[in-house]
């Protein structure tokens, strides 16, 4: 089947950090909610939604991927529960599939795309694939991310992206905003060969 497929120019930059607070700790960022497409994390129903979720349909292309993480409050120690995670990417060909027929944000998304929604100890866990850089090649492979916390508008976070990936030289590392925690993960393949990644989230003040 052939799909038709958009790239996205918006460069959320996706999510979170190790265990320890943010720079920015005690401090509200002006622009926290500037967000173009955030609000597609209202796309769906967040009454069944667990901490864990499985993002790609059976037999997507694609090296398979775990990216787990915990959510905390702003002082980075306390876990954050009823945290929605909305979460989407490109496929193995560095591109946002999409079937046909989208509506709203899944025509720019595509269907890979998820969401969670943190329990008490603030955990949350994707299975998906490892995306591919875009084509062109003007930005690292990523996983955009936006959070809504209970009571609060939805906001973006820092891409996750990938340590070993030599689009994250010097310059891109300088540049990022390090919102939500630094999203430069490590990955490492487990016994199966999928690709394991923890990505832990602080809270934006």
């Amino acid at each position: 089947m052939r799909y038709r497929t958009w790239l996205s120019t918006a460069t959320f930059t996706a999510l979170a950090l190790p265990l320890t607070a943010p720079a920015c700790v005690g401090q509200s960022r002006s622009d926290l909610y500037v967000c173009e497409g955030c609000e597609a994390i209202h796309e769906r129903s967040f009454d069944d939604l667990t901490w864990q979720t499985t993002i790609p349909p059976e037999g997507e292309p694609g090296e398979p991927l775990v990216l787990t993480g915990q959510v905390f409050q702003p002082d980075g120690r306390t876990p954050a529960a009823g945290v929605i995670i909305y979460a989407y990417h490109t496929n193995a060909e560095g591109v946002y599939p999409t079937h046909g027929g989208e509506r709203n944000w899944a025509r720019r998304h595509g269907y890979l795309r998820g969401w969670v929604k943190t329990g008490a100890e603030g955990r949350y866990e994707f299975r998906t694939i490892r995306p591919a850089t875009y084509p062109s090649r003007n930005a690292p492979a990523h996983i955009h991310l936006v959070v809504k916390e209970p009571g609060r508008q939805e906001y973006w976070i820092d891409q996750v992206v990938f340590e070993d990936d030599p689009l994250v030289d010097s310059q891109y590392r300088a540049e990022r905003d390090e919102r939500g925690g630094p999203g430069i993960i490590r990955l490492s393949k487990d016994e199966s060969g999928t690709w394991q990644g923890r990505r832990d989230i602080v809270l934006e003040p």
